[in-house]
């Protein structure tokens, strides 16, 4: 009998696993997020107030440059358990395009937001930027989490 009540509670762990969230990677994400934050509002900045680019064209080149930086550092130490698993470069271009695919849309989703807020509500460009970023990055997290690198764990 303790045997069966025993499976049954791993069963009912491993279902309830995969609802909770993995504390410790989301906060390396964070972390990583962050790190793009700054190289994305940097690149935002010297694109946009330094060379005059328009609004769009900086914020949407910034956020790839985020995007890459945030790739490599999620690829080697928010999922690097994962990734030093799979060895070949192949399999690492394979993990950026997924991941720069999820944030393509992401940037897609950035840019609406920063033109709507900056031109619908007038809120300052930087402002903006800050709220689109904090949208995406749950995005980004979230499906890179289950599709790009397939966690299924806690």
């Amino acid at each position: 009998m303790n045997c069966s009540l025993y499976t049954g509670y791993l069963i009912i762990r491993q279902k309830l696993g995969s609802l909770l969230l993995p504390w410790g990677r989301l906060i390396r994400f964070s972390v990583v997020g962050l790190s793009g934050v700054v190289a994305d509002l940097g690149v935002f900045y010297l694109l946009h107030e330094s060379l005059s680019l328009a609004l769009t064209a900086s914020a949407m080149l910034s956020t790839e440059v985020a995007i890459i930086n945030n790739f490599l550092w999620n690829d080697i130490w928010t999922f690097g358990d994962l990734s030093s698993q799979q060895k070949l470069i192949s399999q690492r271009f394979q993990r950026f395009f997924k991941f720069n695919l999820i944030c393509f849309f992401g940037l897609i989703f950035n840019s609406l937001i920063v033109n709507f807020l900056f031109y619908r509500f007038g809120v300052n460009e930087y402002i903006a930027k800050l709220v689109a970023i904090t949208c995406v990055t749950f995005w980004n997290f979230w499906l890179n989490l289950k599709i790009n690198w397939q966690i299924d764990e806690v």
